[in-house]
């Protein structure tokens, strides 16, 4: 009879010290996501999946990383602020993860949690040594329609090249429940500064450009004053114009969202992406992959 009764105690225990690890390793709910789900090519998945959040299919990429990294690039060994802001107009509760790094996985740069009751840094080892990924704490995952996250990153040496921030966003209703929640991709591309290819004039005013890096098509948003003729061109970093995406195209007051598609003659590399409206020109730089 002592011999049941210590099995079953020890049953329980052990059953839930699973449980418990479980959820810490998972990190469930607002306790934030596993790392390695911010949809990057190494990492190759997102929180929309059978047995976490699989309501919805993984959601259209949103320009919701920003920073204060000049529009120029970066410059090496220095310290930058990183803004991560999700909305969803009704919505309750968010969470995000972030890593910057290569596609094929080398980190790049370095995150420091600037708010560890709001952010935590989780890592992972990636191909060319341990990636880090910002995310959100049990403590900050409540909001009413959108909430924001700052952190700082540390860029990386003189030579290491452009760096892309791999990111995904979740709103959900605070319910405790995977059900009903939206996952939505989001990327920053962000050049390192090199003088004498990243003179060429960058503007960062309400023109964005996203998913960035992109792959068969790019979506731009940009905010008019007025009605004007719209003009969207591709140019190489030497200067070089490479393609016309939409020519004389009147587009009304206020803010805008297009869809454009780039051809299979722009190869893979770094670009200028040009908007004209009513002979007023702005530039953001973007990568084919």
């Amino acid at each position: 009879m002592k011999k049941k009764i210590v099995i079953i105690l020890m049953t329980i225990i052990v059953g839930g010290l699973l449980y418990f690890t479980g959820i810490n390793t998972g990190k469930a709910y607002y306790y934030g996501p596993p790392a390695g789900a911010t949809n990057s090519p190494y990492d190759g998945a997102s929180c929309a999946y059978s047995g976490c959040h699989s309501s919805y299919a993984l959601q259209s990429p949103k320009p919701w990383i920003t920073s204060n990294i000049p529009s120029g690039g970066y410059a090496p060994n220095t310290i930058y602020t990183i803004t991560a802001k999700a909305v969803n107009i009704g919505y309750t509760s968010f969470g995000f993860e972030i890593s910057p790094q290569t596609p094929g996985g080398a980190p790049l740069g370095k995150l420091i949690a600037t708010n560890t009751h709001t952010t935590q840094i989780a890592e992972l080892s990636g191909s060319s040594g341990i990636l880090q990924y910002i995310e959100q704490t049990q403590y900050g995952y409540q909001g009413t329609d959108s909430l924001v996250w700052t952190f700082n990153w540390k860029s990386p040496d003189s030579g290491t090249g452009s760096v892309t921030f791999y990111g995904c966003f979740n709103t959900g209703y605070g319910n405790s429940s995977p059900s009903g929640a939206y996952i939505f991709p989001a990327t920053l591309f962000v050049p390192e500064y090199i003088a004498g290819v990243n003179n060429i004039e960058v503007k960062s005013t309400s023109f964005s450009v996203f998913p960035n890096p992109a792959q068969q098509q790019i979506n731009i948003t940009y905010a008019l004053k007025e009605s004007a003729d719209v003009e969207v061109n591709i140019y190489g970093i030497d200067g070089r114009k490479i393609s016309n995406l939409l020519n004389n195209s009147i587009k009304s007051e206020g803010e805008h969202t297009q869809q454009l598609f780039l051809s299979s003659a722009i190869n893979k590399g770094v670009y200028i992406i040009q908007l004209i409206a009513n002979g007023q020109s702005t530039m953001q730089r973007f990568v084919k992959e």
